[in-house]
């Protein structure tokens, strides 16, 4: 794990990516959602290869069929076989091309590619067995081919390679293919097989292991490091996006400021050590209340955090709001220089604004911030709700109390 080396997948427990990294799921399939999310990847990282491959396997293949005409050696099995070859690498073509590429490629791979491989393998072998042995280079690249070129997972290009060989070995027996040709072909294109499913193996490997590196490193980006909750940029690229969904659904939205109450004074008793250690479990606490789809928990600063809720009513969001600060309470972590508790609490301001195109998301931001003030002003560990009659009243950008709260 080079690239995730100097960081600590246990700091966000939650993690898909840092579940199966500490689980070694690079030797193995991922859970269902994180396979078909590096399947989906995969296939559209390598669609180019896939692109170019999948034409010149038309081209060979019509290529193949002007020299058999211009022989005069056709027969009717021999034309049913080319058309089916020559139709099934252009159905892959069609696909690779098309914009169903995603949805339809493998499905329509896993049974074309090795079914067109045998057809073609024992074509060659019966082409080889009549004088024309420089065919026979064209095997091997049948066997590479599905594992490397075609954008197949390792078992299906297993199973080509083992259905190719197998059609070409009968072929060649039937057809009467001179036995030491057929001994040294056997061994040869055996020997392949096995490498490039161990070459494929490794690549394999590498690639999901690469590609849950590459996710974590994209998920940490977002989340704060101390926390593991979201951090504030994305807290307010959530809030701009929600809004708008908001304001399409006619819908509510409940912004959550929550801080620790007389922060400074824990970490001045107690060490930035103990202070980290309080955060982040204040983090995990609200994170348990934080949990549909579109919700969304982020340090917004200092000992601040800043929810989002979708789509719930005042009383729904105050009720919440009121279980986080009992939870927190609840865990009981000794504050003595606290002038609200002896345990560490929180204050909570609960903005709830119905979203429309007229209004601005940061005024429901303010809004909290402003309720958050109140809680504060009130006593701590607490929650002040503020919803649309306040908005109404709200000018954004002026904070409407004289003066803040000189320690948090």
């Amino acid at each position: 794990m080079g690239k995730v080396s100097q960081l600590n997948p246990d700091t966000f427990p939650d993690s898909p990516y840092a579940i199966e990294l500490r689980c070694g799921a690079a030797d193995r399939r991922f859970s269902p959602r994180l396979e078909a999310e590096f399947e989906r990847i995969r296939l559209m990282d390598g669609r180019a290869l896939v692109r170019v491959t999948s034409v010149l396997a038309v081209l060979v293949a019509a290529l193949r069929g002007v020299e058999q005409a211009f022989r005069g050696s056709w027969t009717s099995l021999l034309v049913i076989d080319f058309g089916l070859v020559i139709a099934g690498s252009a159905v892959l073509a069609a696909i690779a091309w098309s914009p169903a590429f995603e949805r339809l490629y493998l499905p329509w791979a896993r049974i074309v590619v090795p079914f067109r491989n045998t057809l073609v393998a024992a074509h060659i072998a019966a082409v080889a067995a009549g004088g024309h042995l420089e065919l026979l280079m064209a095997v091997p690249v049948m066997l590479i081919a599905p594992f490397f070129f075609f954008g197949l997972r390792l078992p299906t290009a297993l199973v080509s390679g083992v259905l190719t060989v197998a059609s070409f070995l009968t072929a060649a027996v039937i057809f009467e293919l001179p036995l030491p040709v057929v001994i040294h072909s056997a061994v040869f294109l055996a020997l392949a097989v096995v490498a490039c499913a161990m070459a494929a193996r490794h690549f394999e490997k590498c690639s999901r292991t690469g590609f849950l590196e590459d996710r974590l490193i994209a998920d940490l980006a977002q989340h704060d490091a101390l926390t593991g909750t979201k951090n504030r940029r994305v807290f307010d690229e959530h809030l701009t996006r929600l809004w708008q969904q908001a304001v399409g659904d006619g819908r509510a939205i409940a912004v959550l400021l929550l801080d620790v109450d007389h922060f400074k004074a824990y970490n001045d008793r107690y060490g930035h050590l103990a202070g980290d250690l309080a955060l982040r479990r204040v983090a995990q606490t609200v994170q348990r209340f934080v949990r549909r789809p579109l919700d969304i928990l982020a340090r917004y600063g200092g000992e601040e955090f800043a929810a989002i809720l979708y789509n719930v009513e005042a009383g729904q969001a105050k009720d919440v709001a009121e279980r986080i600060c009992r939870a927190v309470a609840e865990l009981a972590m000794e504050h003595r220089d606290s002038r609200t508790a002896a345990v560490v609490t929180i204050s909570v301001g609960v903005a709830v604004v119905k979203a429309t195109a007229q209004r601005n998301p940061r005024g429901a931001l303010q809004l909290a911030d402003q309720a958050l003030y109140e809680a504060k002003v009130s006593g701590r560990n607490r929650v002040e709700l503020m919803n649309d009659e306040e908005y109404r009243m709200l000018v954004t950008g002026v904070f409407a109390s004289p003066s803040r709260v000189s320690q948090r």
